[in-house]
């Protein structure tokens, strides 16, 4: 795993609630009494996935943990292993959430959802819910209600970065995590110190999720609502070898209020594979738009812009622009070009033979075809 910071939270009044994201293992893995048994699903947002290219994904984890004892020991750290380079985050145009709004103390994180939305309502990317275990016992715990917001942290060492946001309408505590998606595919939590060692049960988290309306939540029993996250291609996924092998390495074990630990830790590690299906997607250059003068004085340089779309499902890779026509010439390279990106060009001509002109702007790509626009263009 790669070695990086990381920065975890817990503010706690008395009872405290417990937060443990795994993208943990299809069938029942063992550390000391805990029995892990979870599931997870990546799936493409439209159409299906492809082999040369990401596409937009839906992307929920869900983890349960039972015990053959009476307690369920914390979990102190998660590591999720996922293929390199088949799964990836993308943060832009997406609002960060800085750190005195969700982040570490000083920060107030102890509110209600909508409070806590409301300080970065432009940076939500996904939610959940969770069930925990209060305090440890020879008794069984009692089990409190949890919900989940996640927010787009930005980048850490150029990395994206996910911040996870969970609260407790039982115990009005609320704990902060958070973790940055690595080159080798590697997301690495660290669970914060609890009061009285309050353990997860259950959890679900997804990006980008759906609108989740909550009722009879908590005591009090009050309606909450989980916004859905509002980039759509934030997670997006690609499969390249039609399966998708991965891991999660877990750390348990009980600490005092200075994080001093108070039992040996105990670990859980297992994998598995997932079968995906990859299709070959191909790049498109779909239109060519030019702008620009339509009367121009001979031996005199003119500007033109060109705006070229690829509708295609990857990236359209080595576009050139040539422009022709009588006594006109030029030649630019336009480089790459993303699917469904639209990217505008700017070339300088200078037209050296009066009367009109039929000028061809033509665009090709190295797989995405090649397209020509005309503009008619009167040389004085």
């Amino acid at each position: 795993m790669a070695n990086i910071r990381r920065r975890f939270t817990a503010i706690a009044t008395g009872a405290v609630l417990a937060l443990a994201l795994a993208f943990t293992v299809p069938s029942a893995a063992n550390a000391a009494d805990e029995t892990l048994e979870a599931s997870f699903s990546l799936t493409p947002r439209s159409g299906e996935f492809l082999n040369n290219g990401y596409k937009p994904a839906n992307w929920r984890v869900e983890n349960n943990v039972t015990a053959t004892g009476p307690q369920i020991l914390p979990s102190k750290n998660i590591d999720l292993q996922f293929p390199a380079g088949e799964l990836t985050f993308n943060p832009g145009n997406v609002p960060v959430c800085s750190d005195d709004k969700v982040g570490p103390p000083p920060t107030d994180l102890s509110q209600p959802v909508p409070n806590i939305v409301n300080r970065c309502p432009d940076s939500v990317l996904g939610n959940g819910t969770a069930k925990f275990a209060l305090a440890q016992s020879n008794t069984p715990a009692a089990l409190l209600d949890g919900v989940i917001v996640v927010f787009n942290g930005g980048t850490q060492g150029g990395r994206p970065l996910i911040k996870v946001y969970a609260y407790s309408y039982d115990t009005m505590v609320a704990v902060f995590t958070e973790a940055a998606l690595q080159a080798d595919g590697s997301l690495d939590f660290e669970v914060p110190q609890l009061s009285f060692d309050s353990s997860v049960t259950s959890l679900n988290l997804s990006i980008p999720s759906t609108n989740i309306t909550l009722t009879d939540w908590g005591p009090g029993n009050e309606t909450v609502v989980l916004p859905k996250g509002v980039k759509s291609d934030y997670a997006q996924a690609k499969c390249s070898t039609g399966s998708w092998p991965w891991s999660a390495d877990f750390t348990f074990g009980t600490r005092a209020s200075d994080n001093t630990p108070t039992s040996p830790d105990t670990f859980s590690s297992d994998g598995g594979i997932e079968n995906c299906t990859g299709v070959t997607g191909k790049a498109k250059i779909k239109s060519v738009k030019v702008k620009g003068p339509s009367k121009v004085k001979r031996n005199k340089k003119a500007t033109y812009k060109v705006k070229i779309k690829n509708s295609g499902a990857v990236t359209a890779t080595s576009v050139k622009l040539n422009l022709s026509g009588k006594g006109v010439s030029a030649k630019k390279k336009v480089g790459k070009i993303g699917a469904g990106k639209t990217k505008t060009v700017k070339v300088k001509v200078k037209f050296k033979k009066k009367g009109k002109v039929k000028a061809k702007f033509k665009v090709t790509s190295k797989n995405g075809g090649k397209k020509t626009a005309t503009k008619t263009i009167k040389v004085k």
